[in-house]
Order: structure tokens, then sequence, then C-alpha cells
């Protein structure tokens, strides 16, 4: 039996006994159930808890897809850990009064605006779309043109370089070569060639798929929709010429009202928002008796600002309220903050006007909010309360943390010095390299290149390897360091010995390859090792020394709070809330994202917390066979197949645990053409 029949049926057998087993129902025990109650401690400290609940509802915050991870007994201490310190930093900000900081009271202010605004937004525009049956209907009417399923055309296609080659193209198809083939010798296009000659997904919008643009081809291909598998051509259009077959084709056709009303729904409901905007910008505007000096917009200059110096202290808006007063100066300002895309997008589109527009509306919403008691409505959101937590800690962790830093000059050399491998391209050398067809006319060469060698020709020696190499342009190979890989070769460690015990000049035997090439190589030259300086290493030091530094300082912290508060942990009453169905397919989707460690981590999770015989048993074997087969750790691998026999001593994955032992350790033998052989070991 083939080897690798042997390791198919293998597997199978794997894959068959782990699907039993996953069909088995498992039996979830819970431990210490008063321990899972939502007000059950998890960390204390002066003045306040962090329970259960507070627990999971942060983890619920967090993506659905990177949830699992954090609900593991491991993840959910990370979490824990992360929100014990928050408490902890709230606490001295509190007691250092940084909300009342004038920057972190800037930021809050900026984003209490702007939640404002979103709230405002929301109340009276958002939320009163109402999408008739009446408007849908008529939407659909009025735009037949949006709801057309366009006609999908499959064609086999060869574009040759000319007409003769045309011609010949067309003669291999009739006498039945295949599309393929022909396409493959005569397409000048060299994405067609990789699809085999086939384009699919021709619309007839104007841009076929792999050509581009070509009005004239794609009329051609209309014209001839009926001739459903005949050869077409060749023609010649602006795009070269053309042969091809139309395969497949489904017809134009209108959709439905049914199919489209999602669709509809997403077209209509912007164009209504718009026109809610617009209805409440003019009520607004008359509330706030607002004047646009739309004389002064036409003069603003986005494109060079210093343009605009005379016209800074110019009322762009002006109203009663001082908040609704906007001069050039404080647009441009605004403009000024917006990204260089943003700023592109305003320039080439409605320009200033379009700028002072945004900030109109935006001041009047958040006007209009704060005159409707907006505010006592936000500050009763989580996302709110959030934001001002998020800003207070920002700073806290900055003074106690990042402000404390220092990374002295003289710090920066020392690790330079100590790591100065890591910034060293090593020494290199180059080889010119004879590659012979058979190993006698290789030693001819030799002997002829040896005596040019002893001459110094160096024009000489060149015309051997151009008349006899069987490569000559691969003659020359740089860059090989000590490493025993062969640059231009591969991995070969005698090789790479000869390059690099014998001097430069050094003239080699001929000599066959670990790639089975006959060759013989001479050393022309070393390149010296090449040292970054500290100038250019500087940034990235100071990087990696700041980041221990911060990593050490946020430790020192973390502790001398815990200490000033009493904070307590209690790890022991964190307790699995994930189901063991869960877990096992958290670690399958690890696994083929090849996030091995984690799949492990999943694996005993399952190990230590579902020890009933079933799902331990099989996510035992699985981490075993993990470690083998992807992270290829042979002697821990054999130790967890060993201790795993010792654990179950019966069981559908047994025999396979076995068997991976025997192959491991290289004892197994496979019958390979009536010979018995045995697995060596890597």
């Amino acid at each position: 039996m083939k080897p690798y029949f042997r390791l198919l049926n293998f597997l199978m057998l794997i894959c068959l006994s782990i699907s039993l087993l996953v069909a088995e129902e498992a039996v979830l025990t819970v431990r210490d159930q008063n321990q899972m109650d939502d007000d059950v401690v998890l960390v204390e400290y002066d003045g306040g808890a962090i329970t259960r609940k507070d627990l999971d509802n942060r983890i619920s915050k967090i993506p659905p897809n990177q949830q699992g991870r954090f609900r593991t007994i491991d993840g959910q201490i990370q979490v824990l850990d992360v929100m014990a310190l928050e408490e902890v930093l709230m606490k001295k900000a509190t007691e250092m009064g940084i909300e009342n900081d004038e920057e972190v009271s800037l930021r809050i202010d900026a984003g209490r605006r702007q939640f404002l605004i979103q709230e405002y937004y929301k109340r009276c525009v958002s939320d009163n779309v109402v999408l008739t049956e009446a408007d849908k209907v008529a939407y659909f009417e009025e735009n037949p043109e949006l709801f057309v399923m366009l006609p999908v055309i499959n064609i086999n296609y060869i574009n040759p370089g000319n007409e003769e080659l045309a011609n010949e193209a067309l003669a291999e198809l009739e006498e039945g070569i295949s599309w393929e083939a022909v396409s493959n010798s005569f397409s000048m296009n060299n994405y067609i060639k990789g699809l085999k000659g086939v384009i699919k997904n021709i619309r007839l919008n104007g841009n076929i798929p792999g050509i581009g643009t070509d009005r004239d081809f794609e009329r051609i291909i209309e014209a001839n929709l009926d001739n459903l598998n005949q050869i077409i051509g060749p023609v010649k259009t602006n795009t070269g010429w053309h042969i091809f077959m139309i395969t497949d084709y489904k017809e134009r056709r209108d959709k439905t009202y049914d199919e489209v009303v999602p669709e509809i729904e997403q077209r209509l409901r912007p164009i209504t928002e718009r026109r809610l905007l617009d209805n409440l910008r003019e009520s607004l505007i008359q509330k706030y008796e607002v004047t646009i000096h739309d004389e002064i917009v036409e003069q603003i200059d986005l494109t060079v600002i210093e343009n605009n110096e005379e016209l800074l202290s110019s009322l762009v808006i002006e109203a009663p309220l001082a908040e609704l007063n906007f001069t050039v100066e404080k647009i441009l300002d605004s403009f000024n903050r917006l990204s260089p895309q943003e700023q592109i997008f305003y320039i080439k589109g409605e320009g200033v006007g379009q700028v002072v527009e945004q900030e109109l509306i935006r001041a009047l919403m958040f006007q209009d909010a704060i005159a409707q008691n907006y505010e006592q409505i936000i500050e009763e959101k989580e996302e709110y309360v959030q934001m001002k937590r998020y800003f207070i800690l920002n700073d806290i962790y900055k003074k106690l943390i990042i402000d404390t830093i220092e990374v002295p000059q003289e710090e920066i050399e020392a690790y330079y010095q100590t790591n100065i491998a890591e910034y060293t391209t090593p020494a290199s050398r180059c080889i010119q390299v004879f590659w012979g067809e058979t190993e006698r006319k290789a030693k001819r060469a030799r002997k002829k290149f040896a005596r040019m060698l002893k001459l110094g020709d160096e024009e000489r020696m060149q015309k051997i390897i151009d008349k006899d190499s069987k490569n000559p342009n691969q003659s020359i190979l740089d860059n090989q360091y000590d490493n025993g890989i062969v640059t231009g070769i591969g991995p070969d460690e005698e090789f790479s010995r000869m390059i690099w015990d014998n001097p430069i000049g050094y003239l080699s035997p001929v000599f066959t390859s670990a790639r089975g090439d006959i060759v013989f190589f001479r050393i022309t030259k070393e390149n010296p090792p090449i040292v970054k300086t500290l100038t250019e290493m500087e940034p990235r030091i100071y990087g990696v020394l700041k980041k221990e530094k911060e990593s050490s300082q946020q430790t020192s912290v973390t502790n001398q709070l815990f200490e000033e508060y009493n904070l307590e942990k209690y790890p022991d009453r964190i307790r699995l809330k994930l189901s063991v169905e869960e877990l096992f397919n958290l670690a399958d989707d690890s696994a083929r994202m090849r996030r091995f460690k984690d799949a492990i981590n999943y694996y005993n999770q399952i190990i230590e917390h579902y020890p009933n015989g079933t799902d331990d048993y099989k996510a035992s074997f699985m981490k075993a066979f993990l470690i083998a087969e992807e992270m290829q750790n042979t002697d821990l691998a054999i130790d967890l197949f060993k201790a795993f026999l010792n654990k179950y001593p019966s069981g559908d994955l047994n025999e396979s645990a076995q068997f991976m032992i025997d192959t491991l350790e290289g004892n197994l033998e496979l019958e390979i053409e009536n010979e018995t052989v045995p697995i060596p070991q890597e």
C-alpha cells in the first residue's frame, strides 16, 4: 500500500472516530452553582466591587467574533484584570480631579457635543423616516432603469496578436483542439490565459472582464447572441483581434417589485432622510434667525488658505445667538482639522459652500438639542458615560505611567551595542557556477576553466560558461550566506560549507548538488557585513525600551493602587460559561486560522472542566495530534499520546494514538511496492 494511502486511511479513521464522539450528547456539570449567580463578587476594593454581572456585561460589549476567547476561564480573568485596573485608576483620577483638567474637559465637551448632535439627528430625522407602500411603489415605477437584471454572457475567447495568427488559431479550433490549449498558444493577454480561455459574466455594461472597455466588441457579442456554441471571428476592434464562442447566455430582464423591496427601501431611506433634514434646517434657520452671507462664501479660497487673510474676521454665518456666529477664520479652522482626504472631497465637491453647510447644520442641531434639554437624555446613556470614562482613564494613565517614562541616550546606545548582531546584515559571498549536462562534460569544461583561472583571463572563463554551461544566464549567484542554504538552489549544507570553508578564488571540483545539479564553481568575492548605524536604529530602539519601561511602570502602578485601595481579586470564583460544543468549535476555528496555541488553550479548558471521559478524551487526543502535526513538537507529542493511553486504556481513538506514537518514534513499518520500510524520524 502506498504510504499516502495508509496516511489517508488513518486520517479518515480519526475523522470518523471524532465525528462519532461529537454525536454523543455532552453532559454539562456545573460545580458550585451558587458561584454562577450574577451578584457573586469577583473583585472588591474600598468603596466598590465587580460582580459576575459586571464581567458578563463587559464581555458582551466585545465584538461577537472575539467573545468566545474571553468566555474561557483565562479569557474572563484577562478581562477582570483590566476592569480592576480601570476601577482603581478611576478612584485615583477622582482624587486628583482629572475630570476638571482643562485638556480633559475640552475632550469631554467635544464628545458631549457629538453625542448631542447624534441624539438630536436620531430623534428629529432618522426616527421619523416613514416609507409607505405608496412611496416605494412610486419610486419603483419612476426608476425602472435601477431595477434591471443585466444579461449574463459566458464566452470561450482567444485574442491573437495579428490576423495571420488569428487564422492559425481558427484552423486549430476547427481541427478540434481545445479552446484552453489554443488560447494558451495564441492569446496575447496573460490574464485570459490564466482564465484558460474562458470569460464569464459579460454584462453588456461597457466593460468586458479581462479586456476592458470595448464597445465595438460588445456590439459584436450582442449581435451573435443567437449563435450559441458557434465560433465567431476572427474580428478586429480597437483592443485587437478576437475569436470567441458564446457558451451561455441569460437574457436581460426587469425585476419585479417584490424582488426589490429591500433595495428600494435602502435607496429611498437616505433620500427621505435628506428631505427631512432639509426641512429641519429651514425651520431651525427661521427659529434662530440665521443669515448666511453668500457674498463672503464665494470669496473664500480653500486651495490656498493664505489668500483669505483679509477675510478672516468677516462673518459667514450671522445670528443673534453668539454660538451661531461663524467667521471665515472659524470656518477655515474647521476645514484645517479635516483629514487630507476629506479636504480633497470638499474641494473637488461643492467646495466651501458644502463646508459652511456642514458647520451650520451641526451648530443648529447642537443649539436646539441644548434648548430641548437633550443633555439629560444623553447623561443616562451608557455610551456617553463610557466616553467620559475613556478620556479620564486615558489622562490618568498618561500622567501616572507614560509621562514618568524616560529613555536616556546612554540606554539607547547600550541596547544598540548589546544587540548589534540584530542590526547587522552578515557577510555574503558571490560565486560563479558552471552547470553541466553530464559529469564528463563538466570535468572537461573545468580543466579549461582552471587554465584560464590560472592565467586570470576573465573573458575566456566567461566564454567557457556561455558556450558549454547548461544555464549560462544563471552563472552568477550572489548573496550566499553561511546558513546551509545556497541562494538559487536551496538547502544544501555541503555546497554551502564549500563556499565558506575555502578562500576567495577557490575553484571547486565537479560535484552533484543536493538538488541533483552537476556543477563546479569558483568563489569570486566576499561582501563584508553591513551594520546599520545607531542613527538608523535609534527610533526603533527607543520604541522597544519605552514599551518595556511602560509595561514595568504599569505593573508597578497597578500593584501600588491595588494596595492603596485594598483591592482583592477572587479568580477562583470564575466559572466556565461556554458549552463543550462552543469550546470545540472555537478550537476548530483557531486551528483553521493557524492559531494553534489558542486551539490548545481551548482543548485544555475542555480537559479541565469537562472530565466526563468523552469530551476530555477527544480533547486530549486532538491536543496531542495538533502538537505533533502542526507544531512539530515531536517529543512533547509522544509524551502526550503516551499519557493519553495511560489515562484512557480503551477507546475509539486509542489505536490512532498508538499509530501516532509509532510514527513519531520511527518504529512504524509501511509496505511500499512489496518492501517493508521503516518510517525514519525527522
